[in-house]
């Protein structure tokens, strides 16, 4: 698996557990009179223990509507041991900040961690580092084939191009991912995913593997990896049942300048339980298509069984499948003459696999019509001032657990270059949301992303940043905005 879209998916209170009303939330009121100091942590629960965030260094506050369509900000104040408190919030929901990440919430007490399946410690290598390979007994080389380099106890992946024709894989080659360290436990797996044709679509699939003896990399260097790949007997099937053109249509929804980029299958394995979620690099058994411009899937059908080899102990490496189908939607930073994308996603993890009579289809689909103050969501839109509110209506497909707001600021690089940032994240239930005061600067542009988020069995109230082993998503992007 690619990437931790979730999450880190991928991913992103606990003493109530009450659910928020509809309605546009900034416009509560509250009893001046009735405060409470709302205190709780923030924690990262990793392979390798808890490592607190640290809030000494990083804005702690609570947004309580005023009753006239903005906040009032009480600030609070953290530890580096990832605690916080914020003293006299007027009881009821407050928009309640941590850092970049917001929650809506009436909590006193707040469980604001999160978890990930890989050690914390992780030190990304150097643009100098390398791996050169050495191995022998590959299948000859398919130009659809990949080489997959996965580690998970350090959330490591990266995928390497063979030669048309070879039966070894040799080459010196950029590598891109965290360093590996044996002394804690790094085992990387690698595997070619040898091509499969089926209904015209070249789906690949895990045939030869090597597990080599655990390494230490350092900064800089190169890492030799020899031997000889393993044949691993493709005896698993996927059935292949995608209703693509159910996708495709969430995909395109996420604006009307959305340029669908990539529509991806995956079969993985996962190291260890999923009960909190996904949360590390996975070894896909089965994949299509890595963005290599093979045909997209756009179409409902059942494409039939896939053939696939599978060298981890399912016992200790349970399935699932995911779907992960992508646009580009490209804006332009006021002053900026070039434009940049922004990447909206129509994805989902799933440890339910498709059959013949269930196939892949959309868990969640897009909200349905989003509006910024009343007006087209969708519209590049001057003066939405600086705490502009967002309405949407509940998905049309599935249900939402919760729904994230994600905002962008689009600035012009000095050369005419438009450069994306994502700024902070906004968590709740409502199907409405007032951008906090303090964030939006006028003279720059912002990108709004409304994804609701579907996670069945996941008490958003008490732990609005954790996860399950089901979780799927869907985007829209708003237009470009100024204050």
């Amino acid at each position: 698996m690619r990437s931790l879209c979730f999450a880190l998916a991928l991913t992103l209170i606990s003493a109530a557990s009450y659910a928020a009303p509809a309605g546009d939330q900034a416009s509560q009121s509250f009893s001046p009179g009735s405060t409470r100091t709302v205190s709780g942590t923030r924690i990262g629960h990793y392979e390798d223990g808890p490592v607190p965030v640290d809030l000494s260094v990083r804005p702690v506050a609570a947004n309580v509507p005023d009753g006239s369509g903005g906040y009032t900000v009480i600030s609070g104040s953290g530890t580096s041991a990832g605690a916080f408190t914020i003293p006299n919030v007027p009881v009821g929901f407050y928009l309640l900040r941590l850092g970049s990440f917001y929650v809506w919430t009436r909590n006193s007490v707040v469980d604001a961690d999160f978890h990930w399946d890989f050690r914390s410690t992780g030190v990304m290598a150097d643009s100098n580092s390398t791996m050169t390979f050495d191995l022998t007994h590959l299948r000859a080389w398919r130009s659809t084939d990949f080489f997959e380099v996965v580690c998970p106890n350090n959330a490591a992946f990266d995928l390497f191009p063979g030669t048309v024709g070879e039966t070894t894989f040799t080459g010196t080659f950029p590598y891109i991912g965290n360093l590996s360290d044996a002394s804690l436990g790094d085992q990387y797996y690698m595997f070619q995913l040898m091509t499969q044709k089926v209904k015209g679509y070249s789906f690949t699939a895990l045939g030869r593997y090597i597990a080599p003896p655990k390494f230490t990399q350092q900064q800089g260097s190169d890492t030799a990896i020899d031997g000889r790949l393993r044949t691993i007997a493709q005896t698993g099937k996927f059935e292949a049942n995608v209703n693509g053109a159910d996708l495709a249509a969430q995909t395109m929804a996420a604006n009307p300048k959305a340029v669908m980029t990539d529509t991806t299958i995956l079969l993985d394995v996962y190291p260890g339980t999923m009960a909190k979620g996904f949360g590390t690099s996975t070894p896909d058994l089965v994949a299509y298509n890595f963005g290599t411009g093979e045909p997209f899937i756009t179409t409902n059908g059942d494409l039939g069984q896939i053939l696939y080899g599978n060298p981890f102990p399912p016992a200790k490496w349970p399935l699932f499948a995911s779907y992960s189908y992508a646009a580009a939607t490209t804006y332009v930073a006021p002053g900026a003459t070039n434009g940049a994308p922004i990447t909206s996603l129509v994805l989902d993890y799933n440890p339910t696999l498709p059959t013949s009579q269930s196939p892949m289809t959309p868990l969640v689909g897009v909200v349905q019509n989003p509006s910024i103050n009343g007006r087209n969501f969708f519209q590049d839109r001057i003066g939405v001032g600086s705490i502009p509110l967002l309405k949407w209506s509940a998905p049309s497909v599935g249900t939402a657990t919760f729904y994230e707001v994600q905002v962008y600021e689009l600035t012009n690089d000095g050369a005419g270059n438009t450069v994306i940032n994502l700024i902070f994240r906004l968590r709740t239930q409502n199907t409405s949301l007032r951008i906090p005061p303090g964030r939006l600067t006028t003279g720059l542009g912002y990108v709004f992303v409304i994804r609701p988020y579907y996670v069945p069995g996941l008490n958003f109230v008490k732990t609005p940043f954790m996860s399950g082993p089901t979780s799927a998503l869907a985007d829209v992007l708003s237009g470009m905005m100024q204050p």
